[in-house]
């Protein structure tokens, strides 16, 4: 049986007490709204040019930026009064205080900014990070994603411009007030229940119980309390129960066929089958 297509919608947690540092709310305070860039826990291999790269692009553009130091390892010796480098910041603390992010796509950076309605610009290194930036340009929440292989100056350039223009920002609060309305984990919570082949879960003696063990031989699904009594009344050899695999999954060779995506009047949608 195939489910219905759909997302259940991003899943966020409340946000964690933080005390920012003293140079930090300085830095903030000093000036208009910073731009953030960081790649998490994308490991740079030459992150002083990747550091110097950025320097340029912040000159050009005249603007402030937080850059995060991340597992790449971004820093200089070198200082640039408009330029921040951040240790482990919370996102949803950080990215109200910012003008627009740019970062490497992982989902879950992408949401928390969507979410904090910042315009959003994707430097994608591998797996689903593309995907990602394409759905924020479909949106026109920020332009087209940019693999990192392919970076320059004049790329990152134009792409934080696009994502500093009035219409990205009208459509990343645009995306902010849609996501708000979702509740994610409660849809998937939902999906997952309407999903579960309940027929072949339960118990054959008691329907209300979990069919945990398997009866060879006779197809049976029982739970552990009916299987501990025929054990009692010596009508069933233990030793010869299987845990019951209610769904086999080819972890090695299956995957999941993208079909479509789309980015329309209710948001950003992506279908499977």
């Amino acid at each position: 049986m195939q489910s219905n297509p759909g997302i259940s919608g991003f899943f966020f947690h409340s946000q964690p007490s933080y005390q920012p540092p003293a140079d930090l709310i300085n830095f903030l305070k000093a000036g208009p709204p910073p731009i953030y860039i960081g790649f998490g826990s994308i490991v740079i291999d030459d992150p002083t040019n990747l550091t110097k790269t950025l320097f340029k692009v912040i000159s050009t553009l005249n603007i402030r930026a937080l850059i995060s130091k991340g597992w790449g390892g971004l820093g200089s010796q070198t200082s640039h009064e408009n330029v921040f480098f951040l240790d482990n910041v919370p996102h949803d603390w950080l990215f109200p205080r910012v003008q627009a992010v740019i970062h490497h796509g992982g989902a879950g950076t992408t949401a928390i900014g969507l979410k904090c309605g910042k315009p959003t610009v994707i430097v994608s290194f591998f797996g689903d990070q593309k995907f990602w930036g394409e759905m924020c340009a479909r949106a026109g929440a920020g332009p087209n994603p940019i693999p990192f292989k392919e970076l320059t100056v004049d790329k990152l350039v134009e792409g934080i411009r696009f994502a500093l223009g009035d219409d990205a920002k009208r459509a990343a609060e645009e995306l902010s007030l849609r996501i708000s309305r979702e509740d994610g984990v409660s849809n998937a919570v939902d999906g997952f229940h309407r999903l579960l082949p309940l027929k072949r879960m339960r118990c054959c003696v008691f329907p209300e119980k979990v069919a945990v063990w398997s009866v060879p031989k006779m197809n049976w699904g029982i739970s552990s309390q009916v299987a501990g009594v025929l054990d009692k009344e010596r009508k069933l050899d233990l030793r010869k129960l299987k845990l019951s695999r209610h769904k086999i999954y080819d972890t090695e060779n299956q995957q999941v066929s993208i079909s479509k995506f789309r980015a329309n009047d209710s948001g950003i949608q992506l279908l499977l089958h």
